[in-house]
């Protein structure tokens, strides 16, 4: 017997609806990235318009702990005047179907030369699908979770290819079945630009992080991305890898990784 899918949602907005929206979010930040390519950069004493849009074979979040399992698209954007900035998230799989959507609204507490501290309050829709057989037929259920996370994030630059950074996460989810807390805390170094040839550079992000979820789950993670780059275009070929030394998830994450390509402007 052939085997049909169907799609339903948990919120009281339809699935389709939904997707519509955020995909119309999704066109209108393109739009704003081809304007600011023809009009060039925002004058600076009013705002800055900025980001980044990758595709890569795996889709892992901020918080590397958690990933799609099948590529995605993500797309990362930054609306900045002085010292405040919005920015939002968006990331879905090649399907077309939604991952995350955040909107995160930043402060730069401390904005030194060689140190910084932002602070920042993120509302964040995260869509799970889950496939159920019921009557003999494979359903795939939907559920969007809503959380929001606020974030301190230190940085000390060390010299202009080197720079040390840490951030900090509190998450509490709305939604029934979701998770109710989340406790990050990260240790990042910033290895940037080092020279491979006269056009090719190579950057370097390792980190560690501590993940508590619901006060009971502890994990300890090492994860890094390394990637090449070239000095004329705005592409940046990388890897990312993630792996948990000690956990208590269940079931155990294990490893994962992925390549992708970025374009930032």
């Amino acid at each position: 017997m052939k085997k049909s899918k169907s799609v339903t949602g948990h919120l009281n907005i339809a699935g389709e609806s939904r997707r519509k929206l955020s995909l119309c979010f999704y066109l209108f930040f393109c739009y704003l990235v081809l304007t600011a390519q023809e009009t060039g950069e925002i004058s600076s004493n009013r705002f800055k318009f900025s980001g980044t849009i990758g595709l890569n074979s795996n889709g892992i979040s901020r918080v590397p702990a958690f990933s799609l399992g099948k590529p995605a698209i993500m797309g990362f954007f930054s609306l900045r005047k002085n010292r405040f900035s919005f920015d939002p998230e968006v990331a879905y799989s090649t399907e077309g179907n939604p991952w995350f959507m955040n909107s995160c609204f930043r402060y730069r507490i401390l904005a030194k030369k060689n140190f910084g501290v932002v602070v920042s309050a993120n509302w964040s829709i995260s869509h799970r699908y889950t496939e159920v057989i019921e009557n003999g037929l494979t359903k795939t259920i939907a559920k969007a979770e809503r959380y929001v996370v606020f974030e301190f994030v230190p940085t000390y630059k060390l010299s202009e290819k080197f720079s040390l950074g840490s951030a900090v996460f509190v998450g509490r989810g709305f939604d029934k079945g979701s998770l109710k807390q989340m406790h990050f805390i990260s240790l990042v170094g910033n290895i940037t630009k080092l020279r491979l040839s006269e056009k090719l550079y190579c950057s370097f992000f390792p980190q560690v992080f501590y993940l508590n979820l619901d006060g009971d789950t502890d994990s300890l993670f090492v994860s890094g991305v390394a990637g090449i780059g070239h000095k004329k275009f705005p592409l940046f070929l990388s890897t990312q890898m993630n792996q948990p030394m000690v956990t208590s998830i269940s079931p155990n994450p294990g490893f994962s990784w992925n390549v992708g390509m970025t374009y930032t402007f």
